[in-house]
C-alpha cells in the first residue's frame, strides 16, 4: 500500500510544471500589440519635416543687385521706383499735351486752337528733349527722379545719348500712325509709296520694342541705347555746386516731389510686405493646429487600441 501511494502522488503532481511555464509564454506575447503603435509614433512626425522642406524651397533667395565693373564706389544703380517715377514724369510732359492736341485737333473746328495746342504740345517735346538735356545733362523726369546717367568712368556719357533715349517713345507713336494710315495700301492696287511708309513706321515702331527686350535681358536694367553707349543709369545726389540758382535750383527742387512719390511706394511696399507675412504666420498656425488635432485623435486611437 505504501507504493501505490507514492505512485498516485506523483501522477498528480506532474502537470504542475507545465501549467507554470505557460505562464511566460503568454507574458511574453502581450509586448507584440504594443509594438504597433510605437511604429506609428515614428512614422508620424515624418509628414512635417517635408512641409518645412516644401515651404523651404518655396522661399527663393534675393539675387544681389548687379553692379557693372569699374564703376565708382560712390555711385549707386537707380532702383526700380525711380525709374518708373522718371519715366512716368517723362512721358506726362513729352506726351501728356501731345495727347490733348490730338483731341482739340478732332473735336474742336478752330484753326487757332488746333495750331496753338500742336505748337505747344511740340514745343514742350523739344524743351525736355533737346534743350534741357543738352544745357543741364539731365531731363526733367531724371531730375524728378534724382538720377543720372554715367559711364563706367564716372563721367556723363555724350548728348545725342539722351536725345536717342527719349525719341524712341516718339518714334513709336510717328510709326504707329503711318502704319494705320497706310495699311489700306497694302491691298491690290496699292501704291508703292504707302508700302514704303508703312514699312517705315513698323520699323520705327519695332525700335521701342527692341529697346524693352534689351532692358528685359538685362540685370541693369540697360536699353539699346545705354548699350550702345555703355551708359548707366544711377542715383544723384544733389550739389551745391550744380545749379544754385535759376532753372537749375528750380529743376533740382522738383526731385522733392519724386521724394515723397518714393517714400509712398515704399510705405504701400511696407505694407504689402506685412499682409503677406500676417497671412503666412496665419496659415503656418491652422497646419500646426491641424498637425497636433491629428496626432491627438492618432493617440487617443492607439490608447483605445492598448486597451
Amino acid at each position: 500500500m505504501g507504493l501505490l501511494d507514492k505512485a498516485n502522488s506523483s501522477t498528480t503532481n506532474a502537470p504542475a510544471p507545465a501549467a507554470t511555464t505557460a505562464v511566460p509564454v503568454a507574458a511574453t506575447a502581450v509586448p507584440v500589440a504594443a509594438a504597433v503603435p510605437t511604429a506609428q509614433a515614428v512614422a508620424q512626425p515624418v509628414a512635417q519635416p517635408a512641409k518645412a522642406a516644401k515651404a523651404a524651397k518655396a522661399k527663393k533667395p534675393k539675387k544681389p543687385k548687379a553692379r557693372p565693373k569699374g564703376l565708382p564706389s560712390e555711385f549707386e544703380i537707380a532702383p526700380g521706383t525711380a525709374r518708373f517715377i522718371g519715366s512716368l514724369s517723362n512721358f506726362i510732359i513729352n506726351y501728356g499735351l501731345l495727347i490733348g492736341a490730338a483731341f482739340v485737333v478732332v473735336f474742336v473746328n478752330s484753326t487757332v486752337a488746333n495750331s496753338a495746342s500742336i505748337l505747344g504740345a511740340m514745343a514742350l517735346y523739344v524743351l525736355n528733349v533737346f534743350i534741357i538735356p543738352v544745357r543741364f545733362g539731365r531731363n526733367v523726369g531724371q531730375f524728378v527722379s534724382r538720377t543720372k546717367y554715367i559711364n563706367a568712368s564716372g563721367n556723363p556719357p555724350i548728348k545725342i545719348h539722351a536725345v536717342l533715349n527719349s525719341m524712341v517713345g516718339f518714334m513709336f507713336l510717328v510709326g504707329g500712325c503711318l502704319v494705320m494710315f497706310n495699311m489700306s495700301e497694302l491691298g491690290q492696287g496699292g501704291e508703292t509709296n504707302g508700302i514704303i511708309r508703312f514699312a517705315v513706321g513698323v520699323l520705327m515702331m519695332s525700335l521701342l520694342i527692341i529697346d524693352r527686350q534689351f532692358k528685359r535681358s538685362s540685370d541693369l536694367n540697360q536699353g539699346m541705347f545705354d548699350r550702345a553707349f555703355a551708359a548707366y543709369l544711377v542715383k544723384h545726389s544733389p550739389v551745391a555746386a550744380e545749379g544754385g540758382a535759376g532753372w537749375g535750383a528750380r529743376l533740382e527742387n522738383m526731385g522733392d516731389w519724386g521724394d515723397r512719390l518714393a517714400q509712398r511706394q515704399v510705405e504701400r511696399q511696407e505694407k504689402a510686405a506685412a499682409k503677406a507675412a500676417a497671412k503666412a504666420a496665419e496659415a503656418a498656425a491652422k497646419a500646426t493646429e491641424e498637425t497636433t488635432g491629428e496626432d491627438d485623435s492618432e493617440g487617443a486611437e492607439d490608447s483605445d487600441n492598448d486597451a
